[in-house]
Parts: C-alpha cells; sequence; structure tokens
C-alpha cells in the first residue's frame, strides 16, 4: 500500500514524536489538532524543530472541520488522556468523518471492559463508517502479547498470574501517580477512595490476555494499595527519604474470575525502588506446563512511539469497529519493511 496518511490528535509529547517518526518513514501528516492554546495556529515545525515549514497548521479540535478528512486522512492518532469518556468528544468526531482510529489511551485497549456505553457508542460509529478503532502503545508488547505468548506452550492452564515492579520515584511528574510521599489520609483519599489518575486501569490487561486466550471473564475485582517499606528509601525526585511506614508507592491486586475456572492476577507495583532493585514485568501461567515469560522493558517512551508506528498499516487493514490489538496478530517490528 502506498504510505499512510496521518492526522494527528494532541501534539503532546507522543503525537510530536510520531510526527517526526512519520515524517522520517515519508509517511505524510495531513492535519493536526489540539485542545485551545498556544500550539493552535502553528506550523508543525514550530514545534518539531523542523528546519523548514511543514505545511500543516495546528487546528483548534473544538472548532475544526473534521468532515474534510474523509478521503483526505487513512489514521488519525490520538495521544491525549487515558480514560474514554474524557476522548469521547475526538473519536466521534474522527470516526465520523471515516477515519480509522488508533488511540494511545489506556481505556481504548479494552474498551468494552473499561466503559460499556463508550464502547457502544465507539463500535457503532466505527461499523456505520466502515472504520477501524483500536487501542495501543508499549502495553501491546510488554503487557498484553507477552502474557498471551507466555500461554503458548501450554495444554492446561490452571492460572495466569501478572507482576511487575516500575520505578517511578526518579521524575517528580510521577510521584502523585503513585502517591510516593503522601500521608497515608492523602493516599486513602486520592487513590483509594479515588481512582485518581491510573485507579481501574491496570486491570484491563489481565482482562483483555484472559479474553485473549478464550476464557469467559465473569468478574474482575481490582483492589488499590500504599506500599509501606520497613526501612526508609531515599528518593531522588522527592530530595528526601521516606521513612518506614508511610507510603512510598501504589500497590495494584486485581483477581479476575472466569466461566472455565480458571483464575488470572496481577500484582503491579508502581513505586520507589531501591538503586540496587530492578523494574521487573513477568508472567506466570501456571498449568501444564508451568510457563514463565519476563519482558525486560528498557526502551522506556520511545517504545510507546514505536509501537503505534508499528501497528499503523494493521490497523488500516482491519475489519471495521472495535479491533482490539490481541486480534490484530502479534506486533511485529517494521526495520525490513515499513509498509509491510
Amino acid at each position: 500500500m502506498t504510505a499512510p496518511r496521518i492526522a494527528i490528535y494532541g501534539t503532546g509529547r507522543y503525537g510530536i514524536d510520531v510526527i517526526k517518526m512519520a515524517t522520517a518513514r515519508g509517511w505524510p501528516i495531513v492535519a493536526a489538532y489540539n485542545r485551545a492554546g498556544t500550539k493552535v495556529g502553528k506550523d508543525l515545525a514550530e514545534l518539531t524543530g523542523f528546519d523548514r515549514k511543514y505545511g500543516v497548521t495546528v487546528e483548534d479540535c473544538d472548532k475544526a472541520d473534521f468532515s474534510l478528512l474523509k478521503g483526505k486522512a487513512d489514521i488519525a492518532i490520538v495521544a491525549t488522556t487515558d480514560r474514554l469518556v474524557d476522548n469521547m468528544p475526538a473519536f466521534e468526531r474522527l470516526l465520523a468523518a471515516g477515519v480509522n482510529v488508533l488511540s494511545h489511551n489506556t481505556e481504548s485497549y479494552l474498551p468494552h471492559a473499561a466503559n460499556p456505553a463508550c464502547a457502544e457508542r465507539i463500535q457503532a460509529l466505527a461499523s456505520e463508517h466502515g472504520v477501524t478503532f483500536t487501542g495501543t502503545g508499549i502495553w501491546d508488547m510488554s503487557r498484553i502479547w507477552s502474557g498471551i505468548l507466555a500461554a503458548a506452550p501450554c495444554v492446561q492452564i490452571d492460572s495466569v498470574i501478572h507482576s511487575s515492579r516500575t520505578n517511578l520515584g526518579l521524575n517528580p511528574k510521577y510521584l502523585g501517580m503513585a502517591g510516593i510521599g503522601f500521608t497515608h489520609e492523602q493516599f486513602k483519599s486520592e487513590l483509594i477512595e479515588q481512582t485518581g489518575p491510573i485507579g481501574e486501569l491496570y486491570k484491563l490487561i489481565p482482562w483483555q490476555v484472559m479474553e485473549a486466550l478464550g476464557f469467559e471473564v465473569t468478574e474482575v475485582i481490582e483492589k488499590r494499595e500504599p506500599v509501606v517499606l520497613e526501612t526508609p528509601i531515599y528518593v531522588p525526585a522527592l530530595e528526601r527519604e521516606i521513612p518506614p511506614g508511610e507510603p512510598a508507592g501504589l500497590r495494584i491486586l486485581v483477581n479476575v474470575a472466569t466461566a472455565q475456572g480458571v483464575s488470572g492476577s496481577a500484582d503491579i507495583e508502581m513505586r520507589a525502588v531501591e538503586a540496587d532493585q530492578k523494574n521487573f514485568m513477568n508472567w506466570t501461567i501456571k498449568g501444564e506446563p508451568e510457563s514463565v515469560i519476563q519482558v525486560d522493558r528498557q526502551v522506556g517512551p520511545p517504545g510507546s512511539t514505536t509501537s503505534i508506528m508499528n501497528r499503523v498499516i494493521d490497523i488500516i487493514r482491519a475489519p471495521a469497529g472495535i479491533q482490539e490489538v490481541h486480534r490484530l496478530g502479534p506486533p511485529r517490528h517494521s526495520a525490513l519493511d515499513t509498509a509491510r
């Protein structure tokens, strides 16, 4: 196929990275949208640092005429916020214009589990206009397909277990996400009694993997609690120690029940980590035989952008409607043939 024509909805970090990578591949950016602010009205060169004018001006997403995208863009990449309900105006505008949508928003990985009402609306629009909706990013490989592949050698599955630890103590902007340095009262109020920035998001991981493995999910329960250490830990982003007994991060515990009696679970820690401790991400399949996959994900944020780019053509070619990444086949590199 010819180079895909891309519209960008959200010119933040990931949107700009996609523009740079697509341009390097010779994939044209045909439109760009952002909420009202200083970016609106600027040529993409002013946002990306290109040495010459790009010829595409960032439009106000609330004032733009999205019908102009019909026949002009093959796919729109949405990189804004994680909640489906907050992204519905973008999805409705783009799908109604007959444009495939690739969403880099966490709840978009499994819309029917995150928000059934939003998922129903997305499915109806995508089907009506003959286009595809998919949520993807680094989880495609690191958390979803790694879990699916871990079960590949099994002839019997008793339980599916996901565990990970991520160090969020190095960057100040991530501290509040995990409650690092919060008091217990603040932690309870902001991250347990309320969903907070990431509550109810990570349950989608074992949920999607269990569905991808063919199990009928009947119940999913997420519990959030503070990570409390017995010894003090120095947090670079706080520039101080967190004493024993105080929240050093967030633990997310998920239990998945299925009609077949096979259980799924997740134990995910997002916290301050000692200098000699490493991040990890594992899937363990209890069964016959037992199978374990460990993902040493050192690629960082650029891996989300490259994962997005490597799914573009898969999504354009996919059937209309919501197509979760587990339905698209395993993610593949594009080192040899970017057009595949």
